[in-house]
């Protein structure tokens, strides 16, 4: 493979992890201004609504700095998705409850959450199996005898 395309994709990791790990210090700033105004009623799923980009953007930086089978476009993609439903999920259920109230549906997050990290595990897998394939020579050696 190409230099210039590891670099393209190390560059877009570098940038995906950034974007999580921004989005995790967004969710606890929002998590203890949230829970400033909510009259000491406390919700686990909003305190630690941030774990789920906080993990994302550390695995992706691991990944982007010691990797060396890089992940692709697709993968990216729906790990991003899948860290962005279920804190979306999280903050939903936090709300919900520090209002007092229960709500069955809210646990679609976790289920589209859970179905968006195994689409990211595929393509994961898919894409390594494709940068191997790659990497061996397209010209078939025969052997003379």
């Amino acid at each position: 493979m190409f230099t210039s395309v590891i670099d393209e994709r190390r560059k877009r990791l570098l940038h995906s992890a950034l974007g999580e790990l921004i989005g995790a210090g967004f969710c606890a700033v929002f998590g203890m201004i949230y829970e400033l105004f909510s009259h000491e009623v406390y919700s686990y799923y909003m305190i630690y609504a941030f774990m789920f980009p906080l993990a994302g953007g550390i695995l992706l930086l691991i990944k982007a700095l010691i990797g060396k089978k890089l992940p692709g476009r697709k993968f990216i993609n729906c790990f991003n998705a899948a860290s962005a439903t279920l804190t979306l999920g999280s903050v939903s259920m936090g709300v919900v409850e520090i209002y007092g109230s229960t709500n069955k549906l809210l646990m679609i997050y976790q289920i589209a959450g859970g179905i968006m990290s195994l689409a990211a595990a595929f393509f994961y897998i898919k894409e390594s199996k494709d940068l191997v394939s790659s990497e061996e020579p397209s010209v078939p050696v025969h052997a003379e005898g």
